[in-house]
């Protein structure tokens, strides 16, 4: 195979940015009065969806000893462009467009960590040097060129000039950190250039010693696009590399959902998940949100994760259960897709045969049809379907892609073991699936034509008298059953089987929780905190905290709340925040969210972890002597972005008196912060003294354990007046895209 030499994987991005000779940019302007407004356009997508790349686009080539670039499949991004010291030539899309003031880029790239393995066959990992070009561009005879790099380094070498910034020669940047997929946005404009990572500012920066629209033109008109460096370069990948004219705005910078959006509905296959938001949502803990029950049933407090829950009362028929608002069904139309989902309980029921034939979901036009007519749909208990809505499909037996349905009931019973448990039924007008703890039960295919159920997407808004629980309203014989239901979800899509299963998780991995459904429940309230009714959509009953003092007002978690972390050796702290009592942003600034001591501490003793609410962490686990020689306190040196993001003060993240979700999440090896599912901080431990791994057995371990202030050592940081709602400690590291699906739940 031919290959081809040039400067460097850099320098193939400095070749992207920077060009060739090209006139200033005042004199390209058009006369006064015909000046074009400078126009965002995306003028070019490359996805890298199919399995080969097509030869007419993208043209190959291996570096001496290297690799042809290939479309490798991604457990978290599908297909996506591999590159092993190899590199991909492109015809420069940015030729067939007027670019005014600015080209911007956004692209998701992965750089693997490089495994060592010593004498005894221990690992470790740590990052390869990728400083070659990740995308470049180059005039037809070579003679201009501009690149970036992995770590920020831009160039250009042209006829009318050379410019560079963060030459890794001299300035170590670490902005795109190797190990996890990252999303870049970079923009060049006439005047500077702006760089974020993950919706995070790297770099915004106004150059005044080189004329930066000489790159901008030079972008706009030379011949060739590179992905990748002409020059040995190390493993990556990159994959959604889209280019702009004109300058992107915060939404396209904005890190995006990491799914592919491809595979098994519009979530991606079985092992992608993308966050998605339900168009109706009940969690019970704040309020009925236009429900009502019909009967005998009651809201009853569970605590844990599951906290308040709606309890139907058993037997009957068309007696008992819940009414949903009447639009819910109705906005499906444009999509052509619905999907129900619910947390089960047997609850009141002892007997199988009790419920064997009962409802789990019915709808109708009115409450009481005058016959078995239609529009009708109903989700069975035993795991079958009916719809008759401008078109009937019962889903049978032929209909089935295993050619039977399997009844979930009497010797089948799904629920029988008194255990809460998913149901969720999925609908398009061609296909149905209902699935049980996130596996498929029942799965069918429908012709569309003579069987469909289309009409519960173009006439679902007929569909008004929605139950939960009951009102097998037609002459059935079918009685309303005594379960318990928690956390309702409608959607107008077809969910995956992913995305169920990770919305089982957030209440499957649940170490601790509390809803503050049932005020402190088993927490215990130290100080002058309350609890009280807070009237924001979503979040109902809430722990109130006082403001001022030091260790004086906190809650105090039960003393097994962490226990489970150490089985697995991962920890997700999740809790809602709201500054509306708390006071002007300095009373808080130092403040703590949460901490944890082996006792009630009276010194600086270990072990112990705090969370601060300015987005920085700190542990001590205790060393092997008890000197605390095991200390991390996660430093600007350990954040894989090079420094540490605080903030507080004039960067108060609560200052608007919303309420905002906070999330810490800890591996032994790994730490991060995030701010409404936004990442703020990252930390990698190396085992080093003071980035020591984190050692979560014995932070397991800790026994008083405080929400909302204790910064109980020797520091005059004051408990914080902040309300707190929701609070979860997961024995699991969730992910961004668990951690969104969390904040959807709230919308």
């Amino acid at each position: 195979m031919k290959t081809k030499k040039w400067t460097s994987f850099a320098a193939a991005i400095a070749v992207l940015l920077l060009g060739s000779s090209c006139q200033d940019w005042g004199e390209m302007d058009p006369a006064a009065g015909n000046q074009v407004t400078p126009t965002l356009e995306n003028v070019a997508t490359f996805s890298f969806d199919e399995p080969e790349l097509d030869p007419i686009v993208y043209k190959t080539y291996a570096n001496a000893d290297g690799q042809l670039p290939s479309v490798v499949e991604d457990d978290i991004k599908g297909n996506v462009l591999s590159l092993n010291n190899g590199y991909v030539t492109l015809n420069n899309p940015l030729n067939s467009v007027k670019v005014q003031k600015a080209v911007s880029m956004t692209f998701w790239m992965k750089q693997p960590l490089v495994v060592n393995v010593d004498e005894e066959g221990n690992e470790t990992t740590e990052p390869q040097d990728l400083t070659g070009a990740l995308i470049a561009f180059e005039n037809e005879n070579a003679t201009s060129k501009m690149f970036f790099t992995a770590n920020g380094w831009i160039k250009y070498n042209g006829m009318d000039g050379e410019w560079e910034d963060n030459n890794p020669a001299t300035y170590a940047t670490g902005y795109i950190p190797a190990g996890d997929w990252h999303y870049v946005a970079l923009i060049m404009r006439n005047d500077g250039y702006g760089l974020y990572v993950d919706g995070q500012q790297k770099v915004e920066k106004k150059v005044t010693d080189f004329d930066c629209s000489k790159m901008v033109q030079f972008l706009n008109n030379v011949s060739k696009m590179y992905i990748g460096s002409t020059e040995t370069s190390k493993p990556w990948m990159i994959d959604d590399l889209k280019i702009y004219r004109n300058e992107i705005t915060a939404k396209e910078i904005a890190r995006p959902n990491i799914g592919n959006g491809g595979g098994q509905g519009p979530g991606g296959d079985d092992n992608k998940f993308e966050p998605i938001a339900p168009i109706f949502f009940n969690s019970f803990d704040a309020g009925m949100n236009g429900c009502s029950i019909y009967g005998a049933g009651s809201i009853i407090y569970k605590g844990g994760a599951f906290g308040n829950v709606f309890s139907n009362a058993s037997g009957a028929m068309r007696s008992n259960y819940l009414v949903l608002p009447s639009n819910v069904l109705g906005q499906s139309a444009d999509t052509q897709a619905l999907t129900i989902g619910v947390w089960v309980n047997r609850g009141n029921e002892t007997e199988s045969s009790a419920y064997m034939w009962a409802p789990l979901f019915t709808a109708y036009a009115s409450h009481n049809p005058t016959d078995n007519g239609m529009p009708m749909l109903a989700c069975q208990y035993r795991g079958v379907l009916q719809v008759n809505c401008n078109g009937w499909s019962d889903y049978t037996d032929d209909q089935n892609v295993n050619k039977q349905n399997i009844l979930y009931h009497g010797e089948n019973d799904w629920l029988a073991d008194g255990q809460w448990h998913y149901y969720t039924a999925v609908f398009t007008p061609t296909t149905a699936k209902v699935y049980i703890d996130g596996e498929i039960a029942n799965e069918w295919e429908i012709d569309g034509t003579n069987n469909t159920a289309a009409g519960l997407f173009s006439n679902g808004s007929e569909l008004q008298y929605i139950c939960l629980g009951g009102n097998q309203a037609w002459n059935w014989g079918d009685n309303d059953p005594g379960f318990w239901f928690d956390d309702i979800a409608i959607y107008n899509q077809e969910l995956s089987k992913a995305q169920i299963k990770a919305i089982m998780g957030l209440k499957t991995n649940v170490a601790y929780g509390n809803t503050f459904s049932n005020d402190a429940d088993n927490m215990t309230l130290k100080g002058a905190g309350t609890f009280v009714n807070d009237e924001t959509p979503g979040f109902g009953k809430i722990f109130q905290n006082a403001v001022g003092g030091l260790r004086e007002n906190y809650l105090v978690f039960p003393s097994e709340a962490l226990s489970k972390v150490g089985e697995t050796k991962e920890m997700t702290i999740n809790v809602w925040l709201n500054a509306s009592n708390a006071g002007a942003s300095n009373t808080y600034m130092w403040s703590p969210v949460m901490t944890g001591y082996a006792e009630a501490p009276g010194g600086n003793g270990c072990p112990m972890f705090a969370c601060q609410y300015r987005g920085a962490l700190m542990i001590n686990s205790n060393g092997p002597d008890n000197s605390g020689d095991n200390w991390c306190d996660y430093t600007d040196a350990q954040n894989v972005a090079g420094t540490n993001q605080i903030l507080h003060d004039a960067t108060d993240w609560l200052v608007d008196h919303k309420w905002h979700l906070y999330t810490a999440v800890f591996t032994p090896t790994s730490a991060f912060v995030y701010f409404d599912g936004e990442l703020i901080n990252e930390w990698a431990l190396d085992g080093e003294s003071r980035g020591q791994q984190c050692d979560l057995e014995t932070l397991s371990t800790l026994g008083y354990v405080c929400l909302g202030g204790n910064q109980a050592w020797g520091w005059g940081d004051p408990d914080p007046g902040f309300g707190f709602d929701d609070i979860m400690v997961y024995n699991k590291a969730l992910s961004q895209a668990e951690i969104k699906q969390i904040m959807n739940f709230k919308k």
